[in-house]
């Protein structure tokens, strides 16, 4: 499903004009020992290139590995502390015209980040992204709050572990992209909110499920797959219009499609669903 929007990205990235300047590839490393802070805040704002966050090795509070063509961009990154609590800010000014990035790197010779957080102390995620290619491995980390939006990446999200805190709240803004998020129930999230707009998105809501949890899901004109454990009770309820929703196994129970361990179930799941147009599938994991 996300092969269909990779060539998209990956020609924003590729067939650099003739004449154009020589690059200028930079790499730069950062890591932090946690030092005794308690709590992180990380803001980080990636513009282009391929984007690999996962769990940083045991007692740093991150590890950041860039490299970028420092004819097109500069990085720029903040580093705080206050009463225990860290803020780490990290984005890319664009040098192009009007500052914005000129985005013609050859094939093969694009840049990269790779982003790794911690897995002792609390994080609370916030990330923009722009043309890129992500990648991202959150299982283990402690995450309190996540953050995520994008115009035109493609994006695949993994938990394959749970999350030693809990999130409040998990809020995903994808645009006319390609997405992937696996193994949300190890995510343990109280409320999920996703917004898409044109693109294939897959919301795998498997995993180690410990409490109840809502979701608000709005999609555009793009297809929604929604993937749900079998032992976890689902109701779902819809809105919109000019958007078929396919859900075999449910039963239609006062206007809403529910499975039939609703009320058995230890684990909740309720799915508040409006749709404009394309197609919704429901399907249960094996």
């Amino acid at each position: 499903m996300l092969r269909n929007c990779v060539a998209a990205v990956a020609a924003l990235l590729v067939a650099a004009p003739v004449g154009a300047q020589e690059r200028d590839w930079t790499e730069v490393r950062a890591s932090r020992q946690t030092d005794g802070v308690q709590s992180v805040e990380v803001e980080l704002e990636y513009i282009a290139g391929e984007l690999h966050v996962t769990p940083a090795d045991g007692g740093l509070l991150y590890d950041t590995h860039l490299r970028y063509d420092a004819t097109q961009m500069r990085p720029r990154r903040e580093w705080s502390v206050d009463d225990g609590v860290g803020r780490l800010e990290m984005s890319f000014d664009g040098l192009g015209d009007d500052g914005d990035l000129d985005l013609d790197m050859d094939e093969g010779e694009h840049g990269f980040l790779n982003f790794g957080l911690s897995r002792d102390v609390p994080t609370d995620l916030h990330m923009t992204v722009g043309a890129a290619m992500s990648r991202m491995e959150l299982g283990g980390v402690p995450l309190t709050g996540f953050v995520y939006n994008t115009g035109a990446s493609d994006t695949e999200i993994a938990f394959d572990s749970a999350n030693p805190s809990r999130m409040e709240r998990l809020e995903l803004g994808v645009g006319a992209a390609a997405f992937e998020a696996v193994g949300l129930g190890n995510a343990r999230f109280d409320e999920l909110g996703f917004q898409g707009g044109v693109g294939d998105v897959t919301l795998d809501f498997t995993g180690d499920w410990a409490g109840d949890a809502t979701a608000k899901l709005k999609m555009g004109l793009g297809s929604l797959t929604l993937v749900v454990p079998p032992e976890l009770g689902v109701r779902i309820r819809k809105s919109g219009f000019l958007a078929g929703l396919d859900a075999p196994g449910f039963e239609k129970v006062e206007g809403a499609w529910q499975t039939p361990n609703w009320s058995s179930s230890s684990n909740h799941l309720e799915i508040h669903l409006t749709a404009v147009l394309g197609s919704i599938e429901v399907r249960q994991a094996r």
